[in-house]
């Protein structure tokens, strides 16, 4: 291996985000500015390549927490990042030796952006002593069950991808009172957050407190990559959703609405919106959160009408490789990993009926599907 090949930190903003862009499989959540949000949340961000500008061959940017009596944890979301073919398979080890050394920490988790069935990019995980977990959740990493959305072509052509009713929503959506307008000012995420607070108060999930909106404005609106998409019916306020775009791809991270928005589909335009505002951009692709159902999907499933409004917008259930460890310190990961499924286990039963995204799970194929976790 040459010396310019070794591991090691990047400290630069642009170099770092010129790494992650440069690689197969970019995502946000491994770009500079999420490491700088969730560092402002209280995680220790790390940010390791190996290789040179161009030349990077593998990266990952890491999110470390300590627990209590164990030790440091790791979390690469959406990564590692690894080149194309033989390159990034053989600087996979150099990485991982540069995250122990620099953290000693317990074990590293990763979820890689690639779908389940892609062999030759989870060939190297498996090769360098990664395991795959069985959750299809977490209480701390992101989604598997992804619903993306496919942004190419004309406007016509996205449009003729939607379900009819979805079409007719969009045309008729302003004679019928329904207005969208996009915002980009921290008052105007100020004023979803409201928005938010109230609306999971009536529906009973959690959500993020203000600072956390306030650091994802610091670090992305100030590339013009971070929008609130407002929709009023004659006048009033009725639904509002952030959006984030970071090179192909562009994110709907939160949604929120009130009783107006019963009356009048505004929802269909303001996702209208968000598709022109990240195509206006160049990305190839929007990704709409989780499906919020089991795998595959059930009509019994209380969130199934979720499942089915993205799917009617156009868009289609990805599901992601999943979950893999790492273990740096074999005996302290077993006892990481049971206090882990301790707390999968009492997850829904304390969330059940409040918050039942959270309480899906994977159905092999051929068998029955249950509408929840067991």
């Amino acid at each position: 291996m040459r010396a310019d090949d070794e591991a090691r930190v990047v400290t630069s903003r642009a170099e770092w985000n010129a790494i992650v862009l440069g690689m197969p499989r970019p995502d946000f959540r491994q770009s500079w500015q999420w490491g700088a949000l969730r560092a402002s949340r209280g995680w220790t961000v790390l940010r390791v390549a190996v290789g040179r500008d161009e030349h990077c061959a593998a990266a990952a940017q890491v999110l470390a927490r300590r627990v209590r009596g164990l030790g440091a944890v790791l979390y690469a979301p959406r990564g590692p990042l690894l080149a194309a073919g033989e390159a990034g398979a053989r600087a996979l080890p150099d990485l991982l030796r540069a995250l122990q050394a620099a953290t000693g920490a317990i074990f590293l988790r990763a979820s890689p952006g690639v779908a389940g069935d892609d062999v030759a990019a989870l060939a190297p995980l498996h090769a360098h002593g990664f395991v795959r977990l069985a959750d299809l959740w977490s209480l701390w990493n992101a989604p598997r069950n992804v619903m993306r959305l496919d942004l190419t072509g004309s406007e016509p052509a996205l449009l003729g991808r939607m379900a009819r009713k979805r079409r007719q929503h969009v045309s008729t959506g302003a004679r019928k009172g329904a207005t969208v307008e996009v915002m980009t000012s921290l008052t105007a995420l100020r004023t979803f957050h409201e928005l938010h607070v109230a609306h999971g108060r009536d529906q009973g999930y959690p959500v993020p407190p203000w600072p956390a909106l306030e650091a994802l404005h610091r670090e992305f609106a100030v590339d013009d990559d971070l929008a609130v998409f407002v929709g009023r019916v004659r006048g009033e306020l009725a639904s509002m959703l952030v959006g984030l775009r970071f090179g192909p791809v562009a994110h709907t991270l939160y949604a929120a609405s009130r009783s107006p928005a019963r009356t009048v589909p505004v929802g269909d335009l303001l996702h209208w919106e968000l598709m022109r505002w990240a195509r206006a951009a160049g990305c190839r692709e929007l990704d709409l959160g989780s499906s919020c159902t089991d795998v595959p999907p059930t009509e019994t499933h209380p969130n199934y009408g979720i499942y089915r409004f993205k799917l009617e917008l156009g868009a289609r259930l990805w599901l992601c490789a999943g979950y893999y460890d790492h273990a740096f310190a074999p005996l302290r990961y077993r006892v990481a990993r049971r206090l882990e499924l301790a707390a999968l286990r009492l997850a829904p039963r304390m969330i059940r009926g409040r918050h039942p995204a959270l309480v899906g799970r994977e159905v092999p194929a051929g068998a029955t599907p249950v509408a929840r976790a067991s």
